[in-house]
């Protein structure tokens, strides 16, 4: 009876490890550093609402994520989203922005006192309407340092980035430097809870620093399939009074597909 009753402790220790680092992605924007498994393909499908403390609203549908696990420890992705804006004291922008392009490479495990460490990049492409204020009409590269730490059923993320912007005329842009920190709880086999506070520097000389949080859940409807929902608000008081997302995340074995 004790041996049986060790086993079924171990394999829900286990379990919960499995869970709480499964299903990192939306909806956070804080990356964890773990790679899409090798041969699967993961799509992932958003919708974002805000409301600026200024009023009007920022919307974006649909925000497409897809990601392919290439090596044991490398993914490459593509992202792009539709935006609709109205905000105070700029012309409305409504369409595709640019298309990003991204890589992580997890280059260290995690041990007993030590998070486990990726590296990324993110180059967003010139290819939107510059002339409809949905592109600056330059390429952009970020470079992102990612460490996560597992403390079943508890898992911690934490980046920190640099964006390298394109040089546009007349425009005073400015490198930017952010990061952030999140948090991911197992509630169960389906339940697991979400938050992160994030933190950017200024987009342009005449802008202010960006600072928020977002509180969510993910529920499992099986392994492959998982929907998200989230809520938050900056914590500045020239961000957004409310904002919120919802989505799903679908994973598609695609060696298993040519097998077949």
């Amino acid at each position: 009876m004790f041996v049986d009753t060790s086993r079924l402790i171990l394999a829900a220790f286990l379990f919960l490890i499995e869970a709480a680092i499964a299903y990192a992605g939306r909806p956070l924007t804080i990356d964890d550093v773990a790679p899409v498994a090798p041969g699967q393909l993961e799509i992932e499908l958003g919708f974002y609402h805000g409301l600026p403390n200024g009023g009007a609203r920022d919307q974006k549908w649909p925000i497409v994520t897809t990601t392919y696990g290439v090596l044991d420890r490398l993914e490459f992705g593509l992202a792009i989203q539709r935006i609709n804006q109205d905000v105070p004291r700029a012309a409305p922008s409504r369409g595709f922005e640019d298309l990003h392009i991204n890589a992580k490479y997890k280059f260290f495990d995690e041990t007993a006192g030590f998070p486990a460490l990726a590296a990324a990049t993110d180059v967003k492409l010139p290819t939107a309407n510059r002339s409809k204020g949905l592109s600056t009409g330059k390429a952009d590269e970020t470079f992102l340092l990612i460490a996560t730490k597992s403390l079943a059923p508890l898992a911690l993320h934490a980046n920190l980035g640099y964006t390298i912007v394109g040089n546009v005329t007349g425009a005073q842009l400015r490198n930017r430097l952010r990061g952030g920190s999140a948090m991911e709880w197992a509630l169960d086999s389906q339940w697991s809870m979400v938050g992160e506070v994030t933190g950017a520097s200024r987009a342009d000389i005449g802008g202010k620093n960006e600072a928020d949080f977002q509180l969510g859940f993910r529920y499992a409807l099986q392994p492959t399939l998982v929907l998200d929902f989230a809520a938050g608000r900056s914590l500045r008081c020239s961000g957004t009074s409310v904002q919120g997302t919802f989505g799903l995340t679908w994973t598609i074995n695609i060696k298993s597909i040519f097998k077949r």
